[in-house]
């Protein structure tokens, strides 16, 4: 029950701060590419440099990130819009995502 709490009470905030973000930002698109970074970003640090208790990593990640990030939204866009523009949004969420992993990632000693 502890780790469910965890899981919505983080979802909850994600989802607030979306929300929050998107009426900060007049362009929706770009709110929703922000929040996307932003969620992978702490996902990723989360994930990657933080040692933390599961119950915190649950209210982070799958919680919190989840909350924040919105993978349906960027589908809505591009199947609204079906243009390059929706393409290049898509495809800039996923690269710019990974770019982001790929920098907070710790360096596996060789």
């Amino acid at each position: 029950m502890k780790k469910l709490l965890a899981v919505g009470l983080g979802g909850a905030l994600g989802s607030l701060t979306r929300y929050l973000l998107s009426e900060s930002i007049t362009r929706y698109t770009s709110a929703i590419f922000i929040s996307n970074i932003i969620g992978v970003l702490v996902a990723g640090l989360v994930a990657y440099r933080l040692s933390t208790s599961e119950t915190l990593r649950l209210a982070l990640i799958p919680g919190f990130a989840g909350g924040l990030t919105t993978f349906s939204s960027v589908a809505v866009i591009h199947a609204e819009h079906n243009s390059m523009k929706s393409i290049g949004y898509f495809f800039a969420t996923v690269v710019t995502s990974l770019l982001v992993l790929f920098v907070i990632k710790p360096a596996v000693p060789r």
